[in-house]
């Protein structure tokens, strides 16, 4: 688990980076898995070796979790808000501590990231303040603190109890899966989005079609890495800690492509124009926020911030601020539940 940030503050984790505002076309990052190494600017092309975090991921296709996978359906795997929420241990807990903990990333360019400033921006951290705001009735510095996790450390960080390493929820593009609901709770889906492919501009790839027998990047625990290598033209999925790792892999030719959701590549076309977000689009990755399983009032109570965000004209301003530009016109996903 990587260090704290809190919002507004400079102290950072291992791995950390800023990134450049809106609008500038390079940003300087610290590759997580070389940052004694030093920095590496994204964008560039540069010298120094990419460390070796890509190893080839194998094993046989993704199996469907223990009961029917037809009677499974990941959008509807959430618990329905009701009126004593705000009341429950869950909630109350998080009142008298005086703080929400929050699992986010530090690199996802338009989602989670730092900015220039050292600040916690994006889609998924303006999704966080919200149930923030709904529990202590402000948004402010004091009342959150968020810590970066890598795809890979979202689900121990909502299981440990170590209080160094655990957090509250975890709002990370964590797509909802029926294998995931097993070791965590969901929210309802409060974003849709969809895998796709980043190559360079002048690669000539236009899906994973092309790309059998090279490597293709995504981040460990990632369902994109469990597509890559199970697709049929058989690609070798190329697994690292960071998509950071994945775009400094790119343009020193150390993989071909890059494939997760539309969202980060998204960002990281924004910050490389030499790349291109290319290919239909393959494979739900339907977003939750997540708790631990012994949190059912927290999630009841987030379902319940989602639905007013939803109502109220919120999401719309944060997906417009964050995603719309880049990825057009969308309305929040309807809420379903379980029971």
């Amino acid at each position: 688990m990587a260090s704290e940030t809190r919002r507004g503050g400079a102290r950072r984790g291992r791995g950390s980076r800023r990134w450049a505002l809106p609008g500038t076309a390079l940003a300087t990052v610290c590759v997580l898995s070389a940052c004694s190494g030093g920095l590496v600017e994204v964008g560039a092309h540069p010298s120094v070796a990419v460390p070796q975090p890509g190893s080839v991921v194998t094993g046989s296709p993704s199996q469907a979790p223990a009961g029917s996978a037809a009677a499974c359906v990941p959008a509807a795997l959430s618990l329905r808000p009701t009126a004593g929420d705000a009341a429950s241990a869950d909630v109350t807990r998080i009142k008298e501590r005086d703080k929400l903990i929050v699992g986010v990333a530090q690199d996802q360019y338009l989602t989670g990231y730092l900015d220039s400033s050292g600040v916690e921006s994006g889609f998924d951290i303006d999704i966080a303040r919200q149930v923030e705001q709904a529990i202590f009735g402000t948004q402010d510095a004091a009342h959150i603190q968020f810590k970066a996790v890598t795809n890979a450390q979202r689900i121990s960080a909502l299981q440990t109890a170590d209080p160094n390493q655990a957090v509250d929820m975890v709002v990370d593009t964590f797509t909802i899966t029926c294998d995931r609901a097993n070791q965590v709770l969901f929210s309802s889906v409060y974003y849709n989005a969809r895998q796709r492919l980043l190559v360079l501009k002048n690669s000539g790839y236009k899906s994973l079609d092309d790309l059998g027998g090279k490597n293709v990047c995504a981040q460990y625990g990632s369902t994109s890495l469990e597509r890559i290598r199970d697709h049929p033209s058989h690609p070798i999925a190329y697994g690292v800690t960071n998509l950071t790792d994945c775009l400094v892999a790119l343009q020193q030719g150390q993989v071909d492509a890059i494939s997760t959701d539309d969202t980060i590549l998204a960002g990281l076309a924004r910050q490389d124009p030499n790349t291109a977000v290319v290919g239909p689009a393959f494979g739900a990755e339907p977003y939750g926020i997540a708790v631990s399983r012994d949190s059912p009032g927290l999630i009841r109570f987030v379902n319940g911030v989602l639905e007013q965000i939803r109502g109220d004209g919120t999401w719309q301003k944060i997906y417009d601020n964050w995603l719309g530009p880049l990825l057009g016109a969308q309305q929040p996903p309807p809420a379903q539940y379980a029971h």
